[in-house]
């Protein structure tokens, strides 16, 4: 393929990226000229042509080193998203279960192809699908070899064993993958902030220092999470109307009438309340009676969850149990003392 090179990405003694255009046509390229690399990699990656990897093109050695042409991706990458803002469960869970896909069809190849380098700046995302690139430092498994010949890898991403301890092999690429997962959804590092959300349990046997602590294959991982999520996706089936008012939100009879008879009870208070031995005109009247309102939707909020609220206080998503108690308490009491302020305020205006 004869290429016509219009800007340079990315340059360094071992490696040449550019943007390219095909001569007489309009398609954009990826060229990548190596100077290191594992051609037998390249050529795999060429003919399995694998769904979530940029297309290659075509492969041609010359005395300067071996150059790819490959399909361009105008997307960015997950680095570029965490500037912005960390991933939803949700969001995180999709990605790292179509990674394990990728990295599944990878891991079976015959001998076994091992990434070593999954971290943010190496996978595209475009809101719906991942693709996993740079396979400049892959390699494949060798049954006989103690440890991998050069070390490499991400300072923070990659896994004890890539640093000369043991050879590189599948858990190396699950041991990345985890830290990936617990950076989607902190933006920070695990050695730098202890994650306690649903996922803590999954992630810890992601990273184990030890690979025969981790999970021995992403089957195991896709597993796991899907079991995790389908969990999580019933129980918000079980509320079928989410916007009613709390007490009706999952349609069951027994917690309609506790409802009403909730809410009966307030309207009673609401009209009955009186201030006994001390003058009050109607309009403080009216201002006590928005001050007992105000507390009671701001507690029927926190105590029922409603609409997810508990989700927008600070320091609430991906934290403990008793941090979450802690965090809705206090929460709450600051909403309650702001509305007696604004209600004393309004009492003598």
């Amino acid at each position: 393929m004869i290429v016509l090179e219009l800007e340079v990405i990315k340059e360094t003694p071992q490696k040449r990226i550019t943007l390219v255009r095909e001569l007489d046509k309009r398609n954009i390229y990826i060229k990548k000229e190596l100077k290191t690399y594992n051609k037998t990699i390249w050529e795999k990656l060429k003919q399995l042509d694998i769904e979530g990897i940029p297309h290659i093109y075509s492969i041609e050695e010359n005395e300067d080193g071996l150059e790819i042409i490959e399909e361009y991706l105008a997307c960015q990458t997950l680095s570029d998203i965490l500037d912005e803002h960390t991933f939803s469960n949700l969001e995180a869970y999709q990605i790292i279960r179509q990674l394990c896909i990728i990295l599944d069809v990878l891991h079976q190849q015959d001998p076994q192809i091992i990434h070593r380098d999954i971290k943010p700046e190496n996978i595209f995302y475009d809101g719906k699908q991942v693709y996993l690139f740079d396979f400049d430092i892959a390699r494949n498994y060798s049954e006989n070899q103690k440890r991998d010949t050069t070390v490499l890898g991400s300072q923070g991403y990659a896994a004890p064993e890539q640093f000369g301890f043991y050879q590189t092999d599948i858990r190396s690429d699950i041991y990345s993958l985890g830290v990936l997962y617990h950076v989607l959804l902190t933006n920070k590092l695990p050695r730098d902030y202890d994650l306690q959300g649903i996922e803590k349990r999954i992630i810890d046997k992601m990273i184990a220092i030890d690979p025969q602590g981790r999970y021995q294959d992403v089957k195991e991982i896709i597993k796991d999470l899907d079991q995790l999520f389908h969990i999580e996706k019933k129980k918000k089936k079980k509320i079928k109307h989410p916007k009613a008012l709390p007490g009706f939100r999952s349609g069951k009879l027994w917690k309609m009438i506790v409802a009403i008879m909730g809410y009966l009870l307030f309207i009673w208070i609401l009209i009955s309340f009186k201030i006994e031995n001390q003058p009050i005109s109607q309009y403080q009247y009216f201002v006590y009676r928005l001050i007992l309102i105000s507390w009671f939707i701001i507690t029927l909020l926190f105590s029922t969850n409603y609409l997810s609220v508990r989700d927008y206080l600070p320091y609430y998503k991906n934290h403990g149990i008793a941090v979450k108690v802690l965090t809705t308490i206090i929460s709450w009491l600051i909403l309650l003392f702001i509305s007696l302020i604004i209600g004393t305020l309004l009492m003598y205006l």
